[in-house]
């Protein structure tokens, strides 16, 4: 889980011991976009797509978790470090504009290596979003709708990312 101080050079930026704990209790839904080949940034159609074929809606306040097949492609290889696939700039504005607290991918970052990992992350902070990397099991939770999300974080002082655990919550 990336901090708002990990991203955002504006003084007063969260750390994560500083973060709201309700950002980590959230509903959820789980977008499977794992057929997005690697290095692509996903688009907004693919988001838009991805969401009509999940049945699901995107709430305010949601963390909307992404399923990209990164692990089941690149984990244990060089490549899962440099060849994965990611959002494209104008996806992380997407998923802003309907109001969500973070979302979560399977990858080492949120975006293709390279510069748009730089942009999305400043739009992380621009728009007051936050992410989550190096999700698993994100295949499970594809087409079996809305879920409660608990991930919470170490309360490392002025810490600029943490380690959670995430689970999902049927029932």
């Amino acid at each position: 889980m990336d901090a708002p101080v990990h991203f955002d050079p504006r003084p007063g930026a969260l750390s994560i011991d500083r973060m709201p704990l309700e950002r980590f209790y959230t509903e959820a839904i789980c977008l499977d976009l794992s057929h997005v080949p690697l290095r692509h940034a996903a688009t907004v159609p693919e988001m838009e797509q991805a969401l009509a074929r999940s049945g699901q809606e995107i709430r305010k306040g949601d963390t909307v978790l992404l399923w990209m097949a990164t692990n089941e492609r690149l984990f244990g290889t060089p490549r899962y470090a440099h060849d994965f696939p990611g959002l494209a700039p104008e996806s992380v504005h997407w998923l802003a504009d309907r109001g969500i607290g973070m979302f979560g991918v399977e990858a080492v970052s949120p975006a293709p290596e390279g510069e748009l990992n730089y942009i999305a992350h400043m739009i992380c902070a621009e728009r007051g979003i936050t992410h989550m990397e190096c999700l698993c099991n994100l295949d499970r939770l594809v087409g079996r709708g809305r879920f409660r999300f608990v991930g919470f974080p170490l309360k490392i002082r002025d810490g600029t990312a943490s380690p959670i655990r995430a689970v999902a919550v049927f029932g």
